[in-house]
């Protein structure tokens, strides 16, 4: 049945954009997400739509609108009916649902709302749960707003980059170069997830390490890797994500994102996590110099630690995979640094990679150094906000 929708949808693209928003929706609605495979069917639908020609942003805010509306309805259903929607046929016969939904939104509160839009088991029971719970309606409203404006691009640019990337015309080998990077990406992203959550002294030191390995290992590769390479950069016009194509991020000018960070930090006398965002550009510095990274890769690798620990000051002293989640806000940005790097040829995509696992490796040091003398406090919830929010200020600052 999949197949045939997909074909149909194939044969009369103009219900495309109509389709990724009843996906969607029944992704986000009580009782339907839970059986519709709203993941597949996301990706093969954004990979049609590059295919037809229709643009990211439109695809973008179809399924952002029929996310939040799914939602919406899932939470208006708690809150109307309460404890007595249980008695409702699936919820009947299946407790379990919302007793997990229960202790999972007990657990985080309100986080559990941005969390649970990624985790598919609880994704279209935590509304609900939410409206159960009485949360307020426009706190629900607004965080409902700002998690499906990261789930969605989350959900369709992989499909989405597939369907540009069937367009490519591609040498020979190419597939399995990006195959073997791809492979070394999730092994390296799992065994620092598996060090960091045992949460030792050691975890972030042998964390920094494991990145470390990998860039050893990818610039031993270089050579074995052109074809992926270069295919990359003749295809640039494929990658570029919407934004404006006459603007260089990827300038020293974006550096100085992090002095209001630093400055915010010492005002507040939080000083080791503002020696924490030093001492990552510090050794993102030095490690850039040592490995010969060239101006743009430097700079990339000094933006990359910069965020990185700014996500580490944010996230202290919660719970592991509530700091895990932090990771998605760094998402958009990298997203947009690496199209306009691609897009403008700054420096090849090699080279884009070598300089991320600089910063990653960066940050990773400092926190391990700054802990070794003094364990960094979780840092007050409006500073918090306060500089998580600056880099994206900035990069709206720099693009309009």
């Amino acid at each position: 049945m999949l197949v045939e929708l997909t074909q149909w949808l194939a044969e009369h693209q103009q219900w495309l954009g109509l389709a990724i928003f009843l996906i969607s929706f029944s992704e986000s609605l009580a009782v339907a997400g839970l059986v519709v495979p709203g993941v597949f069917l996301l990706f093969a639908v954004s990979a049609l739509a590059a295919g037809g020609g229709m643009p990211l942003t439109v695809a973008v805010i179809w399924a952002f609108s029929g996310a939040v509306l799914g939602d919406l309805i899932s939470f208006f259903l708690g809150r109307y009916f309460h404890q007595n929607i249980r008695n409702f046929g699936p919820f009947k016969r299946n407790p379990k649902w919302i007793d997990g939904g229960e202790r999972f939104f007990r657990r985080y509160g309100w986080l559990s709302v941005v969390l649970g839009r990624f985790i598919g088991p609880i994704r279209p029971i935590i509304p609900m749960v939410a409206g159960m719970f009485d949360m307020p309606a426009w706190r629900f409203l607004a965080i409902n707003l700002v998690s499906a404006l990261a789930w969605a691009p989350a959900y369709l640019i992989p499909g989405y980059t597939t369907g540009r990337a069937a367009q490519w015309t591609v040498p020979p080998f190419f597939w399995n170069q990006a195959l073997s990077l791809l492979i070394g990406a999730i092994i390296l992203v799992g065994c620092c997830l598996y060090v960091l959550k045992l949460q030792k002294r050691w975890s972030c030191l042998v964390a920094a390490a494991g990145c470390l390995l990998s860039l050893l290992a990818l610039s031993m590769n270089q050579t074995a890797l052109a074809i992926f390479d270069s295919t990359l950069i003749d295809s640039a016009a494929h990658l570029r994500l919407p934004g404006a194509s006459d603007i260089l991020i990827l300038t020293p000018q974006v550096l100085l994102v992090a002095a209001p960070i630093i400055a915010a930090l010492l005002l507040a006398r939080r000083w080791n996590h503002a020696v924490m965002q030093v001492s990552a550009l510090a050794l993102a510095l030095l490690m850039s110099w040592s490995i010969g990274l060239t101006g743009g890769a430097s700079i990339n690798a000094l933006l990359t630690a910069i965020l990185c620990a700014l996500v580490v000051n944010c996230s202290r002293s919660q719970h592991f995979w509530v700091r895990s989640a932090w990771l998605l806000y760094l998402l958009p940005l990298l997203l947009l640094i690496a199209s306009n790097v691609l897009e403008h040829r700054v420096l090849p995509p090699l080279e884009m990679l070598r300089s991320l696992l600089v910063g990653v490796s960066a940050s990773l040091l400092a926190c391990w150094l700054v802990e070794r003398v003094s364990p960094m406090t979780p840092l007050a919830k409006p500073l918090r906000w306060v500089i998580a929010s600056w880099p994206f200020i900035a990069a709206a600052w720099l693009l309009w």
